[in-house]
């Protein structure tokens, strides 16, 4: 049997019974769609997470704090860091007790010290205006938990905005009567970072070194070469009594648990898809019910046991493939008006918009695939009945 033949009398059912077969093939989309919406959220969530976490530089990068009061985390501690074979870069943080002013406006908050690459190092990015550079000492970066403090609604009400800063130097820790320092002069508010927990501003760290004496540091992002050096360094730094944590760690661990979690919403699309599988099956055996007469006579004329089966398994796989399509438009599609219906609210309520879906093309592309097996799978049962029935009892057939 040439294919042209096979391909006529395998589409014969959209003519002969087309509601039968669309339906069939739209039984087949919904668990596609299903399976389709479902993962695709588990992998647009995961991207979602992934993109505040992941910048090159961070990944190089590893977090180092001391492991108890008596290492003393100084710059002597910082060069000795720095000669290790290796690392490129030490950027390190330093954090005083303070209170800022802005339009009369009081309210306590973190002072950090910090170098520009250390925003880099950190993976720190703005969500409002830009983080100051290593040629600028009169601007700072403050968190969004500031503006909370402050009262104020927007990020752009406060770009620009002159802030003056007051802090507690570390030898006033533990007196009676603390005294506050205030900074030489004002700095201009120049980004907004996404933190709604902590009330800090980044200032420059020279900046800081001039009002007050920077007598140790809470912590320092350590940048190394490649990433093969990760570990090695890693488990030096350890052996000199600090604690170290990587990006890296983080994003594999979180990796880890999104693959758990797109395997579990994948699984409760597969029910959809399993159900609809039977009813695919159903089709095909009525199928061949209907045409065991038809079957008698086209043996009785020559036709092939294989090309019988082959006629059921490609009738099989084109319900498959249509039901795969119509699966991903119609996932598609919910994937968007349910995309826009979460940003609608969010916006409504003051949140922040987000693509929840991601669709990856290797996995719209194995969505067909999975709905071709499922066909043929489908069509192995009555295309092997079809193949074994005797030409006399299928021409008997009522």
């Amino acid at each position: 049997m040439q294919v042209v033949d096979l391909f006529s009398l395998s589409t014969r059912m959209f003519r002969t019974r087309p509601a039968r077969t669309w339906l069939t093939v739209l039984g087949i989309s919904v668990g596609i769609s299903a399976v389709l919406f479902l993962v695709s959220l588990g992998y647009g969530l995961q991207r979602i997470i992934l993109e505040k976490i992941v910048f090159n530089q961070a990944l190089l990068s590893l977090t180092i704090t001391p492991a108890n009061e008596l290492i003393l985390f100084d710059d002597e501690a910082l060069s000795e860091l720095k000669k290790i074979p290796r690392v490129a870069d030490i950027a390190p943080e330093t954090s005083f007790t303070g209170q800022a002013i802005i339009d009369q406006l009081h309210g306590s908050i973190d002072v950090k010290g910090a170098d520009a690459r250390f925003f880099g190092y950190a993976g720190i990015t703005a969500r409002t205006g830009e983080l100051f550079d290593a040629k600028e000492t009169d601007q700072v970066v403050i968190s969004d938990a500031v503006l909370k403090l402050w009262g104020i609604k927007s990020d752009q009400e406060v770009i620009g905005k002159q802030v003056h800063l007051q802090i507690m130097p570390a030898r006033n820790f533990g007196t009676s009567t603390p005294l506050m320092v205030e900074l030489s002069h004002p700095y201009t508010i120049k980004g907004v970072v996404e933190d709604s927990q902590s009330s800090y501003v980044f200032i420059p760290l020279s900046e800081l070194a001039k009002d007050t004496e920077i007598v140790r540091y809470d912590q320092a992002r350590v940048r190394v070469e490649s990433n093969n050096d990760i570990e090695s360094i890693k488990d030096i730094i350890i052996n000199r009594g600090y604690q170290v944590a990587s990006l890296s760690e983080t994003v594999e661990q979180a990796n880890k648990i999104f693959n758990v979690i797109q395997i579990v919403l994948g699984l409760f699309g597969a029910v959809a898809l399993v159900v609809s599988s039977i009813g695919m099956f159903n089709t095909m055996t009525v199928t061949l019910l209907e045409r065991t007469n038809e079957i008698g006579i086209m043996r009785a004329i020559g036709a092939t046991k294989a090309s019988l089966k082959n006629m059921f398994l490609f009738e099989s796989l084109i319900i498959g493939f249509l039901g795969g399509v119509v699966g991903e438009v119609i996932g598609i599609a919910m994937a968007e008006v349910f995309n826009f219906g979460v940003n609608s609210m969010a916006q409504r309520f003051g949140g922040a918009t987000a693509s929840l879906f991601a669709f990856p093309g290797w996995f719209i592309s194995g969505i067909i695939v999975l709905s071709m097996v499922i066909g043929f799978l489908s069509g192995i049962f009555p295309a092997r009945r079809a193949a074994n029935l005797e030409p006399l009892e299928a021409l008997r057939y009522k």
